[in-house]
Formats: structure tokens, sequence, C-alpha cells
């Protein structure tokens, strides 16, 4: 989740832009950031890591607060060019907040983009994470004209990516490109806006007046008509995706009202 500091009404969140070499990552940020007032961007950063090179800059999408009074601030990365070692990918991806997976469309680039996803589900496997319950957006980055909304689908069903939001952006010139960010950046606002409310009714119930003792504690629970309720675990066999030996499993775990999703992978060894 993103990291909020209730305390300063802070909101900040970490957005990966993920992808294979030559999908437009670096045109894409730079554009980003040159749209944006320098009052409210931090410096455009680039950093070797190891033999990659990572990017990286932060920005308040808004001079005015939200109308909770908190403030959001993005920080947005990429990795630029082939990368050479995984686990730098897979540095970058830890603690993300959401994703927006950037590819290129053509027929040409079709063999690296199902590699790179396939890749992206392994990447987020290892921190208990998949697709389905991270926020993102599959943006199709093109120097062509504006892909066909029938072929945005078909693509993202081949991607096994039909669930998530579909963007069409031109990297000669821009278009698409400010409202693929828009769409993610709604999507973490709804998600942090869930918590919060969370947190704060948390917080209200731990201050509430309660017995000095276990059994005093107890009956003002029972007085109050709570109980304790235990997690449901959903299996959403729908979603089961069977990659050869490969096999991810979506769960959904629901407790205190508020569903999460988790994504188990499964390595069968046939002997």
């Amino acid at each position: 989740m993103a990291l909020v500091n209730h305390a300063k009404k802070e909101i900040n969140a970490k957005i990966v832009y993920y992808g294979p070499a030559g999908c437009g990552k670096k045109t894409v940020l730079n554009y980003i950031y040159s749209r944006i007032k320098p009052s409210l961007r931090g410096d455009f950063k680039s950093v070797p890591a190891g033999a990659d090179n990572l990017l990286h800059f932060d920005f308040s999408p808004f001079e005015t607060p939200l109308p909770n009074g908190y403030r959001l601030r993005l920080h947005l990365y990429a990795l630029t060019g082939k990368v050479t070692n995984p686990a730098t990918w897979k540095m970058t991806l830890k603690g993300t907040d959401g994703i927006i997976i950037l590819i290129n469309p053509s027929d040409e680039h079709a063999a690296e983009t199902r590699e790179s996803v396939a890749l992206l589900r392994d990447y987020l496997s290892m921190y208990g994470l998949g697709l389905h319950e991270t926020p993102a957006v599959l943006q199709l980055n093109n120097f062509a004209p504006e892909v066909q909304p029938d072929t945005a689908a078909k693509i993202a069903a081949e991607l096994d990516l039909a669930m998530l939001t579909s963007c069409s952006s031109n990297a000669a010139n821009g278009e698409g490109i400010l409202e693929a960010l828009t769409v993610l950046s709604r999507q973490l606002l709804d998600r942090t806006k869930m918590e919060i409310e969370s947190s704060e009714a948390d917080a209200h119930t731990a201050s509430s007046p309660r017995g000095d003792s276990v059994e005093e504690r107890d009956q003002a629970d029972i007085s109050a008509g709570s109980r304790y309720n235990p997690p449901q675990v959903t299996v959403l066999s729908q979603e089961v995706v069977s990659d050869g030996s490969t096999i991810r499993i979506p769960l959904e775990i629901t407790q205190g009202g508020i569903p999460r999703r988790v994504v188990v992978t499964v390595n069968v060894a046939v002997e």
C-alpha cells in the first residue's frame, strides 16, 4: 500500500513503468516530467543500477490538498534499455504501489512482450503479489497512429491482462501518456482512501474506553456486540493460470470487510 503519514497527512505512492527494451519508458518519463510545473516536481535522476540505468523523479499532481486534507506525491521509476540483471527489476519493483506495463503493440515485438510480462509475474510472485490485486494499467505505446480498441483488447487477452485497463499512447507526440498515468493514479487514490478510512476506524476503536483487565475488556466487547471474525479465503478458480509446470492460483482474502488478493505460485515437478 502507499506510504501514508497520518500526522503530516501525506500520501507517497511508488509507480513503476515496466516493459522490455525499446518500449519507450525513457521517452514517456521525459514527457511526463516536461509537463509538470517545476514547483511541483523533484529532480529527474538517472542512477546507475549495476550494469543498468534507473530513472526516477517524484512530483505532486495537485497544487491543493485532496478533499480529506491529504497531499499526494507520486514517485515514478523505470529501468531503461535491455536490463541485464533480473535482480535489478526485482529490487525496482519492491514496494511498488502501482505498475504501468508499457509495451510496443507491433507484431514484431510480440515475443519479447510475452516474455517480459511472464517475468513480471515471476518478480511480483516473489513478494506474494500478482497482477490481479496490484493496481496496474496496460499502456500500448507506439510511434504510429493510435491502436484501435479491438486490437488493444486482443493484445490484452493474449497476455492474460484483460482484467487491466488498457490505454493507447503515441511516443512521437505524447498523446495518451498522461491519460494512462491518470487512470493508475485514480486506482491508487481509491485504494488508499479505503485503507485510510480503515486505519482511522481502527484508531478510533483503539482509543475507545476499554476495561483495564482482560475480563473487563471482553465484557466491553460483548456489550458492544463485537466478535472476532476470521478471514475468509476464496479461490478465484476462474482466474487460475497454468503455464507448463507452473500454476498460479489467485486467492481473495477478506477480513474486516476489506478484500485483498494474493497469488500462490505452485511449481509442479514431473518425474
